[in-house]
Formats: C-alpha cells, sequence, structure tokens
C-alpha cells in the first residue's frame, strides 16, 4: 500500500499536500504524526498510510453503477492470489454491460483496476490483477481463444509454419500468450499498431 513520510508546518497542510501527490481522498489516508508534541518544532513529521479497502471499493463502484443505471443485477467478488475477479449477473442488460466487441466490459475492468490499484504504488509488487466479467463473457471468450490458441499451435509445431492471428485487444493477445508461453515448439510475439495489433504464433527456435 501507499505509504509516504511529510514534513509541514500543520497537519492541515500536510493533510492537504497528501490528497493532492497521492490522488486519494482524505478519509482514505492514515495520518500519524511522529513529531512529537511536546517537541517545539517548526515542522511536523507525519507518516500517511492509506487507510481504504480498495478491493470493496472497486466492487462498490461496480454496484453503485448498477443502482444508478438503473439496471437489476449483482456483483460477486473471488480473490485468489493477487488476482481479484468481479463477476456481474444482471437480469436482461448483460449485452449493455458487454458492449460492442466487449469494449464497454474492457472500460469496466480498467476503471475497477484503477480503483484497486490507485492504493498502490506502481513500483511495488503488491498491487492486483483486476479482471471483471459480465454473464461469463469473459470467462467463455478465454476459453474459446485458449481452444483456438492450441489447435492453431499444434499445426504450427507440425508445420513449422507461422500464423498470424486476427487483430486482438491487449487482453486477447495475453490470453493466447498465457496459454502457450510453456510450449515447447512454438512461440508468440505481437505485431503492428493498436487497434489493429495481432499475435503471431511461430515455431520456437531451439538453441
Amino acid at each position: 500500500m501507499k505509504e509516504r513520510i511529510y514534513v509541514g508546518h500543520s497537519l492541515q497542510e500536510v493533510e492537504e499536500l497528501a490528497v493532492k501527490e497521492l490522488g486519494i481522498a482524505k478519509e482514505d489516508l492514515y495520518f500519524d504524526v511522529l513529531t512529537p508534541e511536546e517537541v517545539s518544532r517548526e515542522e511536523i513529521q507525519v507518516h500517511v498510510m492509506v487507510g481504504a479497502n480498495p478491493i470493496k471499493k472497486a466492487k462498490d463502484y461496480l454496484e453503485n453503477f448498477l443502482q444508478n443505471a438503473n439496471i437489476m443485477g449483482y456483483v460477486e467478488r473471488k480473490m485468489r492470489d493477487n488476482v481479484v475477479e468481479y463477476s456481474v449477473s444482471t437480469d436482461g442488460a448483460n449485452n449493455i454491460l458487454i458492449g460492442r466487441g466487449a469494449k464497454t466490459l474492457s472500460a469496466f475492468q480498467l476503471l475497477a483496476s484503477l480503483i484497486v490499484n490507485q492504493y498502490f504504488d506502481r513500483d511495488q509488487e503488491t498491487g492486483f490483477v483486476v479482471k471483471v466479467d459480465v454473464g461469463e463473457y469473459r470467462k467463455k471468450r478465454d476459453e474459446k481463444l485458449e481452444r483456438m490458441a492450441t489447435r492453431i499451435a499444434r499445426d504450427v509445431a507440425k508445420t513449422k509454419i507461422p500464423v498470424k492471428l486476427h487483430y486482438m485487444n491487449a487482453y486477447e493477445r495475453k490470453v493466447v500468450h498465457n496459454k502457450l508461453s510453456e510450449w515447447r515448439d512454438v512461440t508468440t510475439h505481437s505485431e503492428g499498431e493498436e487497434p489493429e495489433r495481432y499475435l503471431i504464433i511461430e515455431p520456437r527456435v531451439k538453441k
């Protein structure tokens, strides 16, 4: 979690500085004054720590969105290691939340990830991988991509001929790459520019 030590002339000054620099609401921060009160100094030293529950905040965001949009539904949260998954189910509005080409769903996932990981420093390895799914769309899509990747990888391993896949977003490319990352006979890499970036599955060059 984010932690800082600030020095200022007053607690109010430190609070304002921390909120501005960390980009986190004051009520989500914990301020611990390190300088003893009996010591007369022109400056005080304050340890600032995040006191919020980032996992719950992202879940609250998704639930509030459903409520404000008058969509009947619920959000289920699952955690495994540093991966947190939010599964959204609605009464007839799944397609709206998924959007064309899953762009709306991708936006929800990005926002949820930003909400969770704003409480962590970028150089720390303690952040979370955040996934959002609606009506198991992403789960089914991932399974389809993995089956396709396996089928094509087998052909490439057999024929030794590289195969260029269709355009995919960053998330989908990662699904395919992860699926084939431990294969001994093939490897993957990306080419092109967004939104027309694609993966190539090719024979692994053995050293």
